[in-house]
């Protein structure tokens, strides 16, 4: 495996969305580290100087339109046309917004569903074919991730059983859209299925995952759900230790110089982010051990 490190930096580092003074330090101190990517939306006033800071620190990024997508409720599956019309605007500003700082991905996502699976895959189809249709007309160098949610416990979005995922992405790539997939551990578990056998089955799609983790033993406890837990916490789908096992799997399925990226997206609970990504940075040693930049 050709491993690529990356940090959802939104979730750890809450600050680093509207501060641009904050998001240079944090991106420092993530280059640092050995981070090669990091994923993130920026909406503050200096928002034009992120590009810039990505290239002073060396790293690369992928920009989350998921995030002001779920925000604002806009769904590129929406079943009313005019919303979805606003979905399609939002996502392509947040293009706009990538290719004018240099970054060269940008993740999407379904959205809710509505009424209709069928319906809902034809509306998404469209939406995605005029995202990618706005890629070419202004030629850039930019290339869309969907990141498949859960369909049953939070998100209740339509791109989020694995076989249905595969489908879509399948009959995208036939049409000439090469869109590609970002396998989530928590979406899998909260989708009552298995991380591994999912991913499995979309590899040829993905090369970046991202190790997250949730709780879905009981409905009545207050971090039930898509709650971005740390792997510390007892009793919940990926510890450290099932991180550690999944890993030796993922190094044999994305075997040889294959690449495969790995994004860290946990929320930080605690009054120093630093010390936080610190300790968990540490406990996942198996990422960085032997690992030259």
């Amino acid at each position: 495996m050709k491993l690529v490190n990356s940090v959802c930096t939104n979730l750890f580092f809450p600050e680093s969305r509207k501060s641009i003074g904050y998001f240079h330090e944090m991106a420092r101190f993530l280059s640092g580290k050995g981070i090669d990517f990091i994923e993130f939306y920026h909406d503050g006033a200096e928002r034009g100087k992120v590009g810039s800071i990505l290239s002073d620190t060396g790293l690369k990024g992928v920009y989350i339109a998921v995030i002001p997508s779920k925000e604002k409720k806009l769904y590129l599956c929406d079943e009313d046309e005019g919303l979805r019309n606003e979905a399609v605007k939002l996502f392509m500003s947040c293009i706009d917004e990538a290719q004018d700082n240099g970054i060269c991905e940008v993740m999407i996502n379904s959205g809710r569903m509505g009424k209709s699976e069928e319906a809902g895959l034809k509306n998404l189809a469209e939406s995605v074919e005029k995202l990618f249709n706005h890629i070419e007309r202004k030629n850039y160098g930019v290339k869309l991730l969907m990141e498949p949610c859960d369909s049953r416990i939070d998100a209740f979005h339509l791109i989020g059983p694995y076989r249905r995922t595969y489908d879509f992405v399948k009959s995208m790539h036939e049409k000439g859209m090469p869109l590609e997939l970002t396998m989530d551990t928590a979406h899998t578990a909260e989708e009552g299925e298995d991380f591994l056998e999912a991913l499995t089955a979309v590899k040829q799609f993905c090369s970046q995952i991202h190790f997250a983790n949730c709780y879905i033993r009981d409905p009545a406890d207050e971090f039930y759900g898509d709650r971005h837990l740390g792997f510390e916490f007892p009793d919940t789908e990926w510890t450290y230790e099932a991180l550690a096992g999944l890993f030796y799997e993922l190094e044999k399925l994305y075997a040889g110089d294959e690449p495969l990226r790995i994004g860290l997206e946990v929320l930080c609970r605690t009054g120093n982010p630093y010390a936080y990504f610190e300790d968990t940075w540490n406990s996942l040693s198996f990422l960085h051990r032997n690992r030259q930049r």
